[in-house]
């Protein structure tokens, strides 16, 4: 069974109800008993749990805590669950560049300088470095500039 039905199910089965008009809303007690299905589906292997999870996640308590993220997760998620409202993103970009070894050099570094002049010069680096990694990610696009019309052709690059 695939995640999302597992914890849909599990929602279903604590609330004893089969559909929600509104975004459902568990007390502690009604999440951890949420949790304690799914953790036990995926600890029997009747909830999908790919091969890296299980090596990742190796011990009983290791699966309740990634349980209780994805739970989380599929509650936010899940149109059945979340009142049939689109995801969105709180902070979009807010991720951006995280994987670059400079950028997190560059916070590391600025977390430790406490004078204004270089604080400034540090955040000028990180928007500068924030800016190539989002340009080195931008898609190649081919433009046509015969289709374009005349008073846009100048804005090909």
């Amino acid at each position: 069974m695939k995640q999302n039905d597992a914890v849909f199910q599990a929602v279903c089965s604590v609330l004893g109800q089969d559909s929600f008009d509104s975004a459902v809303v568990l007390s502690k007690e009604q999440r951890d008993s949420v949790v304690s299905i799914v953790t036990t589906g995926i600890l029997a292997g009747t909830v999908d749990f790919s091969t890296e999870a299980q090596e990742k996640h190796d011990t009983p308590v290791k699966v309740k805590s990634y349980t209780t993220g994805m739970v989380s997760n599929h509650l936010r998620k899940d149109k059945r669950l979340n009142g049939s409202v689109k995801y969105e993103i709180k902070n979009p970009g807010s991720r951006a560049g995280a994987g670059d070894p400079t950028l997190k050099a560059l916070k590391a570094l600025r977390s430790t300088i406490t004078d204004a002049e270089q604080l400034a010069q540090i955040d000028e680096a990180i928007g500068n470095r924030e800016a190539e990694v989002l340009a080195s990610k931008q898609k190649a696009v081919s433009i046509n500039i015969e289709a374009l019309p005349e008073e846009f052709r100048h804005l090909v690059k």
